[in-house]
């Protein structure tokens, strides 16, 4: 699938909001920016980007950084120059976020991540509960929804969480574990040359000194108030991975060592329905 392809415009800027901060959306686990044309007006441009690889299916070799660092480059193709909003399509959406924003932190980049929206994402390396057991959801998907998508998107699914599971975080500002910092810095510079040679207009990488990292942009996190309904009478201690850190406040993210949650706003229903009928009908 052409690159450019999977960067659409969900929402032009309407009339008064041309110089609102735009807002770019990335797509779920599922691969998908669909659901981001069920929004009302956010007042602003916004954008979306659906996975690259939706539809011949291949994995990503190098994983979640290796997505952010494609999605950065499309950023940088289609979006005016200046700060941007990051919107997370749930878990593999907000891994990506922080992804992009560590690129345009270090590149002293023209784009300026001034926040995070993230839609349930759970934090990757959140432990499973004690005595619970982890099963699969098996995905719902709307009655038009052709049999061949549902294969591609329950697909990249399967590859989120591979690659949620082997993701290394980038570090920010506080960042005190040097070998965390080298470990990262140099696969930073590794993807860096893999991407110049797929895409000479990349920009050079730019190693940045660990007391000079850039501190992690705030980040609102809209957080579901209910768990996904896996759980039946022969096993009642079920629960869905994305649930694993459903009792924490951030879930899980406060593990991750930055505080970069500012807020944290409830919303009705579980981590695979946000979108359905009941939630976003006017």
């Amino acid at each position: 699938m052409d690159l450019d392809l999977c960067f659409t415009v969900v929402q032009p800027a309407p009339d008064g909001y041309e110089s609102a901060v735009p807002l770019v959306l990335i797509h779920d686990g599922g691969g998908t920016s669909v659901n981001y044309y069920y929004l009302h007006s956010l007042d602003r441009a916004v954008y979306a980007i659906q996975n690259p690889s939706f539809y011949s299916g291949e994995p990503w070799e190098d994983g979640i950084p290796e997505m952010g660092a494609t999605y950065a480059r499309l950023i940088r193709s289609h979006v005016p120059a200046g700060p941007i909003l990051l919107g997370a399509g749930w878990s593999l959406g907000g891994m990506i976020s922080l992804e992009i924003a560590s690129i345009f932190s270090r590149q002293s980049s023209e784009w300026q991540v001034l926040g995070i929206v993230m839609i349930d994402s759970v934090y990757p390396l959140a432990p499973k509960p004690a005595g619970r057991t982890i099963v699969p959801h098996k995905l719902q998907f709307g009655k038009y929804t052709k049999p061949e998508t549902q294969r591609l998107s329950s697909n990249c699914m399967a590859q989120a969480v591979e690659m949620a599971q082997a993701w290394k975080m980038p570090v920010w500002r506080g960042c005190s574990d040097e070998t965390e910092y080298t470990r990262r810095a140099t696969f930073e510079k590794e993807l860096s040359q893999k991407m110049k040679t797929k895409h000479s207009e990349s920009e050079e990488y730019n190693e940045v000194p660990m007391r000079d990292l850039a501190p992690l942009p705030q980040a609102i996190l809209l957080r579901c108030n209910e768990t996904v309904p896996v759980s039946t009478p022969e096993d009642p201690t079920a629960i869905c991975r994305v649930d694993v850190a459903r009792n924490s406040e951030k879930l899980g993210w406060e593990q991750y060592g930055y505080d970069f949650i500012s807020a944290v706003l409830q919303i009705p229903g579980h981590h695979f329905n946000i979108f359905s009928d009941e939630y976003v009908s006017p």
